[in-house]
């Protein structure tokens, strides 16, 4: 007898099996005989698939059986040799019976034929394809040209929704290639033939997906108070992938802006769902400032340190922007800046203020002092000349801010008459009958815009001996900021066009005829 053989009968021995058995060495193997064999940390299981091989089994494994073969550990080489032994027990002769017929049992491969999988546990990530090897074989030979099926289990998503198939190389090797899907979870995925029929020892591969790469976290709180608040501050970091699995046992870093912060660089890791906790103590932060949240090295996230205290209304407002004036419907050259501080003067970083404007855009509503304790703000005035107010609220305190809006660039004259627009039009005067227009320029906007420029250019006309019209005579030119008012006196009768070109033009149809006096 074999040396080996000889040590298995000896362990036979000291497991107690029955006596049948270790002295015939023939006999087919019951379950319970299966089982202490399994549960004995002294034989090889190489030696069980040999015993098994050699002496079958008194029993054809269930569902359940094939569970609890696996979980006492049994390899891929002694499941293969269950199977075999299933694979060449006769099936029992049929008796006779009074009630319905049972369910037919599943079919089994082709005699000899095995399916081991080289990897039976895989991992992969979310959104990645899943790569499975099978070696099929008969005995130690590979077996070429052979269908094999991996057969998904029941929720699985992915390319792992429908059975996938593969043919067997050369080598007996096949290859199955699979989408993991976007979720993370675990398949159970059963290898049969291209029939569908059982293979000795129920092959199974257990596809494990796990989430991707981290690309997102979570982080609460975004802000911390120091001067509001007592420590120590938790923060929570929650870390997902693109497809928003939780990205288990992931290690995450806390990192402060700078040192003088007094926070000290920490590192956790995640946990099942992806979650891990910071502790900051009140005591260590000493400046404000941001504390950033990495993962492999990448920027996930923030946190905004900042120290609070009472706000001086008399030390706090616009530092920049009095007295501040443009044109409308223009920006500002420079910012609006706002400034919070204490009464002692200090400033006071991440406060928020809340703006509001009349007669203004602004690009935000709302910002958070910086470490200076000051919050900048673009400023496009509006189309209305005169003035322009912008608000900025901290705490229920206002401050508001004036600024002057200038009309912009002139765009048209007009001519009025009596308190009615003529220019483009035609009007009737009396010979010897002084009159008077009242030319104004306005922007795009229709702000009337200052014509004193345009008032001395038609007073030094009216000084002047002779007169561009041939009808009419330019008297006198009174002006004030945004008017001119031009007294004009008919000097012969007939029809003619006042043109008025001053850089801008504007023109009325003047007609002369006799006064009726």
């Amino acid at each position: 007898m074999p040396a080996a053989v000889k040590r298995l009968v000896l362990c036979l021995l000291v497991l107690g099996l029955p006596s049948r058995l270790t002295a015939q060495g023939s006999e087919p193997l019951r379950k319970t005989d299966l089982v202490r064999l399994l549960s004995s940390v002294l034989i090889a299981k190489g030696e069980i698939a040999d015993l098994i091989r050699r002496n079958c089994l008194a029993f054809r494994p269930t569902e359940r059986d094939w569970a609890d073969l696996r979980d006492l550990g049994a390899d891929a080489g002694v499941l293969s040799s269950v199977g075999g032994c299933t694979a060449r027990a006769a099936p029992p002769r049929p008796g006779p019976t009074t009630g319905p017929p049972s369910a037919s049992p599943p079919r089994l491969a082709p005699a000899g034929l095995e399916a081991v999988p080289l990897a039976s546990l895989v991992t992969v990530p979310a959104g990645s394809e899943a790569v499975l090897r099978v070696q099929a074989r008969r005995g130690d030979t590979p077996e070429g040209g052979v269908r094999l099926v991996l057969r998904g289990g029941s929720g699985a998503a992915g390319g792992l929704a429908r059975s996938i198939e593969a043919v067997t190389s050369d080598s007996g090797l096949a290859v199955f290639r699979a989408s993991a899907g976007r979720e993370a979870q675990t398949y159970r995925l059963e290898v049969l033939t291209g029939g569908s029929e059982l293979l000795p020892g129920r092959p199974v591969i257990t596809l494990t997906v796990v989430a991707a790469a981290p690309t997102g976290a979570d982080v609460q709180p975004l802000r911390l108070d120091l001067g509001r608040e007592e420590g120590p501050f938790a923060v929570q970091v929650a870390v997902r992938d693109s497809f928003g699995n939780p990205v288990t046992h992931e290690p995450v870093e806390l990192q402060p802006q700078s040192a003088n912060m007094g926070v000290a660089p920490d590192t956790r890791s995640t946990d099942s769902l992806g979650r891990t906790t910071f502790t900051i103590p009140s005591a260590a932060l000493r400046r404000p400032g941001r504390i950033a949240v990495r993962v492999r090295g990448q920027l996930l996230g923030s946190i905004e340190a900042f120290l609070t205290g009472p706000l001086s209304r008399a030390r706090s407002g616009f530092i920049v922007g009095g007295g501040r004036r443009g044109l409308a419907g223009w920006s500002l050259p420079e910012p609006l800046v706002f400034q919070a501080r204490a009464p002692s003067g200090r400033p006071l970083p991440g406060r928020v203020v809340v703006f509001q404007a009349q007669n203004a855009q602004i690009s935000s509503d709302s910002a958070v002092t910086d470490s200076a304790g000051q919050a900048r703000l673009e400023v496009t005035l509006g189309s209305l000349a005169g003035r322009a107010v912008v608000t900025a609220t901290v705490d229920s305190v206002q401050w508001p801010e004036s600024l002057q809006v200038l009309p912009a660039a002139p765009l048209e004259l007009s001519l009025e008459r009596d308190g009615a627009r003529v220019d483009r039009g035609r009007i009737l005067v009396q010979l010897g009958v002084p009159f008077a227009l009242t030319l104004k320029a306005r922007d795009e906007y229709g702000n009337l815009v200052p014509t004193v420029a345009l008032a001395h250019t038609l007073q030094n006309v009216a000084r002047q001996s002779s007169t561009p019209w041939q009808l009419v005579k330019l008297l006198d030119v009174q002006s004030d900021s945004l008017t001119t008012i031009l007294r004009f006196m008919p000097i012969a009768l007939g029809t003619t066009d006042l043109k008025l070109t001053l850089g801008l033009k504007t023109s009325v149809t003047v007609e002369v005829v006799r006064s009726t006096r």
